[in-house]
């Protein structure tokens, strides 16, 4: 099984590294310019494909391989070629999803509305027990539905009134309005340590253990300066390293190097966490903040947390969900939802705790990183900030 998963790893990786994925640019040109052998996504940007193949992949459980034909020797792609029927039935679903789409029917699909990791839908599903808490949500339903019809409710909810224990603004009364932004975010950034002590954080190397899904432990080491960025993680098999040098990104997999740019450098980068709550306004635009919520409780038996909502919008067709503690002020979890060009989606969850202070600066020693293939927990161990980086750890390695 170790061995297995570190295989699956780092040809994921390879996959990334040739997917070939298209730098942001200011007029965006369409998939046929970039890519041969376009059949049904010709309409779509040149910079939507490599995220809609991602999708695709996240809604079959499958990975780059299963459709696409890859040279043994070089690790390179031939994507124009047609040599596996798998691809000939892709095009086949692309082209029912649009069509139904595009109809009037009351609702729009995708590949996850059948498919939902798996290859063969699974169908319908035989009945399993209720659990106890199905059971009293269900006595509970059916104690509020006979107190609305006037018979005996739970609590003796008098007839045509609302259940007993109902608030203001709840079902059938008017939601309170969401809150300004401004306020979470002054909070946030006063929780974090000042936006003085936030502009003072110029560079910083974070070092500790991840444990991935297969519960493999390896060390890895982050070093963050100006905008750049450098993740190597020091997995049984192969060195796996991501790097931008505040222009073009890179990844490697053992020997193998290789230029990542758009939506797969986007996703190396989501622990380039050193400037985000100083720079919070200009990173994101059309902020707006959403109803007070929950998130669930840490730890068995514990309490949901109250949070406060921030929605963000990023550029390729990218939103950010921030969910703030409402007493602290601290941002726990980033939802980065990336829109594709067949109406779904690829959702990404970075949940932050056991936030400590660091040279003035609060800093989180776990992060936890949950997707659709991933699901990594970043223990830290230790940070140096103001730490002295030399650029060249930023640049692509040489091939050697």
């Amino acid at each position: 099984m170790k061995l297995r998963s570190s295989f699956v790893f780092i040809v994921a990786f390879a996959a990334l590294a040739f997917a070939g994925s298209v730098a942001i640019k200011a007029q965006t040109p369409m998939a046929p310019a970039k890519y041969k052998d376009i059949q049904q996504l010709k309409d779509v940007p040149a910079d939507q494909i490599d995220v809609t193949m991602q999708y695709f992949a996240a809604s079959l459980g499958w990975t780059c391989l299963n459709c696409h034909v890859r040279d043994q020797a070089t690790g390179v792609f031939a994507y124009e070629k047609n040599d596996k029927k798998e691809k000939v039935s892709a095009r086949g679903m692309i082209e029912m999803v649009r069509t139904v789409n595009a109809g009037d029917f009351g609702a729009k699909i995708n590949c996850a509305t059948c498919h939902q990791g798996h290859n063969d839908p699974l169908g319908l599903q035989p009945a399993q027990p209720y659990t106890e808490a199905q059971l009293a949500a269900m006595a509970a339903q059916a104690a509020a539905q006979a107190a609305r019809q006037g018979g005996a409710g739970a609590g003796g909810a008098r007839p045509g009134g609302p259940p007993q224990g109902a608030q203001p603004g709840g079902r059938g009364g008017t939601p309170p309005p969401p809150p300004p932004v401004e306020p979470i975010i002054e909070k946030f950034i006063t929780a974090m340590g000042g936006q003085a002590a936030l502009d003072r954080l110029q560079s910083r190397i974070t070092t500790g253990t991840v444990v991935n899904r297969a519960n493999q432990s390896m060390a890895f080491t982050i070093e963050e300066k100006a905008g750049k960025f450098h993740i190597v993680v020091n997995d049984p098999r192969a060195t796996i390293a991501w790097g931008f040098d505040g222009k073009s990104g890179w990844g490697q997999a053992g020997p193998v190097i290789a230029d990542v740019d758009g939506f797969r450098l986007q996703q190396a980068m989501r622990l380039n966490d050193l400037r985000r709550a100083s720079d919070f306004n200009t990173r994101y635009t059309n902020l707006q903040a959403g109803r007070p919520t929950r998130l669930p409780a840490r730890t068995p038996g514990g309490t949901p947390i109250n949070v406060s909502l921030v929605q963000g919008d990023l550029p390729n067709d990218v939103q950010e969900r921030l969910y703030f503690d409402a007493t602290s002020g601290l941002l726990l979890r980033r939802q980065v939802i990336s829109h594709t060009a067949l109406n779904g989606a690829l959702v990404e969850t970075i949940d932050y705790s056991d936030y400590k202070d660091v040279a003035g600066v609060q800093v989180p020693f776990t992060i936890k990183l949950n997707n659709w293939n991933t699901l990594d927990t970043y223990t830290v161990v230790d940070v140096k900030t103001g730490a002295q980086i030399d650029d060249a750890q930023f640049v692509k390695p040489s091939v050697k």
